[in-house]
């Protein structure tokens, strides 16, 4: 991804060029917030991703939990002055289902270790790398408690890694909220 504004469209179009070949493909944004926001909160849902491997969950509840946490990622990102169609981009869902599948992704493995029992502070402790959904989760949690932002994946998951939450119970709480219709009925507001 390749950030473009008017100003240094023809510098940015002549380096996607120059970079883009038969194995990269690069393309440009010039919604500098919305890339930046869709690389940090993918890595609070990988962790969410990875409780669900680790309570052994299956891949419907993944796919349930992946499609709620972009619903969510849009909505967080739109309200902190993000275009959403940026989080349907490469920055967004690209990296949201990458980081939430791979198996290299170290906050989906850090999610799959809690959801096996291990606790944050444990792990944490024990880490040679970073898990940036760590420190992430609590920021994003704080923004969006300060703006009421509609966030409760990304608050759960902020209840586990501070609160002492175990994922199971996260997991309940999600469940356990206002049942909701995901679109409108048409020609109704919401």
């Amino acid at each position: 991804m390749v950030l473009a504004t008017p100003r240094l469209e023809p510098v940015v179009a002549s380096a996607q060029a120059a970079m883009s070949g038969s194995t990269l493909r690069l393309y440009t944004s010039d919604d500098l917030i919305g890339v930046e926001y869709g690389g940090c909160l993918k890595n609070i849902y990988a962790i969410a991703a990875g409780c669900c491997d680790g309570l052994k969950l299956g891949d419907n509840a993944r796919a349930a939990l992946l499609t709620r946490a972009l619903a969510e990622m849009v909505r967080v990102g739109a309200s902190l002055g993000a275009r959403p169609e940026t989080f349907y981009g490469l920055s967004g869902f690209g990296d949201l289902v990458a980081t939430c599948h791979g198996g290299w992704s170290r906050n989906r493995e850090f999610g799959q270790l809690l959801g096996e029992g291990k606790s944050a502070a444990e792990l944490i402790a024990n880490r040679r790398t970073v898990v940036e959904g760590h420190a992430t989760a609590q920021s994003f949690a704080g923004l969006c408690a300060e703006r009421k932002i509609d966030a409760p994946i990304l608050g759960e998951v902020n209840a586990i890694l501070f609160a002492g939450k175990k994922p199971a119970a996260a997991l309940a709480a999600l469940m356990n909220r206002e049942l909701k219709r995901e679109t409108l009925i048409s020609g109704a507001r919401g």
